[in-house]
């Protein structure tokens, strides 16, 4: 079978959306590299997946043929995925890796690794498998550094004649592709590319809406207003901790800057206003969303396990009264929650609100949004043995059979098409082994998490299917976030030591001071003597030094 170029199925997009929806009508910032987004991106990728966009252009190189032909075996080592592995051994046993293998007429041989150490230590080991899936910017010195010590093999010699597809979807759109090589113009790899902007937002606070109604108030927009609201879920609603949330969530709330708007600030993470970097931690604005959380936390509205909390907890909290506030994803968290209650409270109801502003009606500076590329890469090594087959095999999940399997399984069986619109069956929708939606998703694609291939919006439409999911989801988009977006960066080679040891003991300080600053055990009376003079004694204006340095030379790849 030859490739299929991937624009038709993409300017197809929203026309098939379109006939659904009225058929219908009778989901860390704090590493090295940043992730994250521009309004350039966002036209771009809404251009892209809506329209036949003139920056798409035809391909000219020869089309690639599958399956490839002679019994390829390759080996590929990857992160462990628990989702996937509570119904197969590893990625490529499920029913989506048996037919992306007979697709490609590729034999995958899996190396997996429980986490991110593991990886760089089987990296370091000096025996490479051929390819390997896992973010460059994980590898100490990022992609650049990979390549130098002879890891990542740059696609730069076998993009137009073994991945067409690949290069053509790179080259449709102008940040994706700077994103994907470095400064000296490597092509690092097959990336993760989320297709559209909807994709880019998919989480945020979210709200019991049936007590809203039983109490008469809307959904707050400031701060003042969800203070009230929290007060009165725990006097009229018994809500013992109202407000409930993990460590890692209450990170995005701070760092995404979803309370920080109303305090004049854009976020407390990494962003940029026309070109210059700035660190929302290291900004005396961030005194405010601190004491805002601290407020709630020293009133009991803040659950006071908030550091310690799994997943599971908050669910179970929201779930059985104890909480009427959380933050979370779309499909994980709303969808979990909703479907936990729906059968014992049929009028239990949730509905997400957006980042909290100064006065009602204002647009927030930012939220929950990321970049386009998560930096989720499969690259080849330079120790693979067959390059040729390799890159072949990477370029398949851009070729159009490889989107629709990768976005949506086996045709006939985990979908079929309904008026042009991919739509998942009950293999999906209502597992028979009793599997929840995204155990089934894990099953049968990618598009749930990610992988080498660009993510269509329609999936998300289904996962998050409810009218909450999808009105959250929208909401949540409705902020300013992509103008102050900082693409993902890569510090010069000759300032990686520098700036690995200097923000190293940054993001550690910072962290736990977050943690204190909320819990009361460090003094925010002297937050700008024993942390904003503390940061500066750390090197904070260096690293943000060097940041803008990756900043300038991105924009002028």
């Amino acid at each position: 079978m030859k490739h299929k170029l991937l624009k038709k199925i993409l300017s197809s997009v929203l026309a098939a959306t379109l006939v659904f929806s009225m058929a219908a009508c009778g989901n860390d910032s704090e590493n090295t590299v940043t992730s994250s987004s521009t309004k350039e991106e966002t036209k771009a990728i809404e251009s892209a997946s809506t329209t036949e966009s003139s920056t798409v252009q035809e391909s000219t190189v020869a089309e690639v043929t599958y399956p490839i032909e002679g019994n390829v075996t390759l080996t590929i080592a990857m992160l462990d995925n628990a989702t996937v592995n509570a119904n197969a051994k590893h990625l490529f046993e499920t029913p989506l890796g048996k037919a992306w293998q007979e697709a490609t007429g590729v034999t995958i041989e899996v190396i997996q690794c429980a986490n991110n150490d593991a990886m760089n230590l089987l990296i370091a080991g000096g025996e490479l498998p051929d390819l390997i899936f896992f973010p460059p910017s994980k590898y100490s010195g990022g992609a650049e550094k990979a390549i130098k010590d002879g890891v990542i093999e740059p696609l730069n010699d076998y993009i137009d004649e073994f991945a067409p597809d690949l290069k053509e979807v790179l080259e449709s759109n102008e940040i994706w592709y700077k994103t994907n090589v470095t400064s000296s113009g490597d092509i690092i790899g097959a990336p993760f590319i989320r297709g559209d902007a909807y994709l880019c937002s998919g989480a945020g606070l979210i709200i019991r809406q049936d007590w809203l109604d039983e109490l008469n108030m809307e959904v707050p927009q400031t701060p003042d207003e969800l203070y009230d609201v929290l007060v009165a879920f725990k006097e009229k609603k018994g809500a013992t901790l109202p407000f409930t949330t993990t460590n890692s969530w209450m990170r995005n709330i701070v760092n995404y800057g979803m309370i920080s708007s109303a305090y004049g600030q854009v976020k407390s993470d990494w962003y940029q206003i026309d070109g210059e970097i700035h660190y929302g931690r290291a900004e005396a604005e961030y005194k405010d969303t601190l004491a805002f959380l601290n407020k709630l936390y020293d009133e009991g509205l803040l659950d006071p396990n908030f550091a310690s909390n799994d997943n599971n907890t908050v669910y179970s909290n929201m779930a059985n009264g104890i909480s009427g506030v959380t933050v979370g994803a779309t499909g994980g968290y709303m969808g979990t929650i909703l479907n936990a209650v729906e059968k014992d409270n049929p009028t239990y109801d949730l509905t997400g609100f957006g980042p909290l502003v100064a006065k009602e009606g204002d647009v927030a500076y930012s939220g929950y949004y990321s970049n386009a590329l998560t930096g989720d890469t499969l690259f080849m090594t330079t120790q693979c043995k067959n390059k040729e087959a390799a890159v072949k095999f990477m370029n398949y999940g851009y070729t159009e059979e490889g989107y629709m399997l990768l976005n949506f399984g086996i045709e006939g069986e985990s979908y079929t098409m309904v008026d042009g619109y991919p739509t998942y069956t009950e293999l999906i929708n209502n597992n028979p082994n009793g599997w929840s939606m995204q155990q089934a998703l894990a099953q049968y694609t990618m598009s749930w998490n990610a992988g080498p291939f660009v993510q269509d919006k329609r999936y998300m439409e289904q996962y998050a299917a409810r009218p909450q999911q999808k009105a959250a989801q929208a909401l949540w988009a409705e902020t300013d976030a992509a103008k102050y977006m900082v693409p993902t960066l890569s510090i010069a080679e000759e300032d990686q030591a520098e700036y690995s040891k200097l923000w190293a003991d940054i993001n550690t300080f910072v962290s736990e001071m977050m943690i204190q600053y909320i819990t009361g055990t460090a003094d925010l009376a002297k937050f700008e003597t024993e942390y904003l003079d503390q940061l500066e004694a750390m090197g904070i204006d260096r690293v943000i030094e060097l940041r803008q340095e990756a900043l300038d030379a991105f924009n002028a790849r």
